[in-house]
């Protein structure tokens, strides 16, 4: 699954009409503490922030490749080891979110993957 992921990834383009991404595993987005800057964030901020970057990339990884629902935890966990975030297994909340965002990007007809 994971050479798989990967070269799916390479050619692929992803369309939304707010935000296009190009082709390539794009870098990754940026820590709750990168994004919060100075503020001061408490830890379940961080938490969640983090917890829904690697969810949101995972998810339009995973639909990219044309991955669907139902997934198991482990096609998940080796799709966000494939996407190299520093993390050694995903919580399961992370796994509830990263099908949360799979499936609204399955739901939503605007969303089209180009090859």
């Amino acid at each position: 699954m994971l050479r798989a992921l990967r070269r799916a990834l390479r050619p692929s383009h992803l369309h939304i009409h707010a935000r296009r991404f190009t082709a390539g595993i794009a870098a990754l987005p940026p820590t709750a503490h990168e994004a919060y800057g100075t503020d001061d964030v408490s830890a379940g901020e961080a938490i969640a922030y983090n917890r829904g970057r690697v969810a949101t990339a995972t998810a339009i990884a995973l639909y990219r490749s044309g991955y669907t629902l139902p997934l198991r935890d482990l096609d998940l966990d080796d799709a966000v080891h494939a996407l190299d975030f520093p993390y050694s297994v995903p919580s399961a909340e992370t796994r509830a979110a990263i099908r949360a965002a799979l499936a609204v990007l399955d739901a939503d007809y605007t969303v089209t993957v180009t090859r």
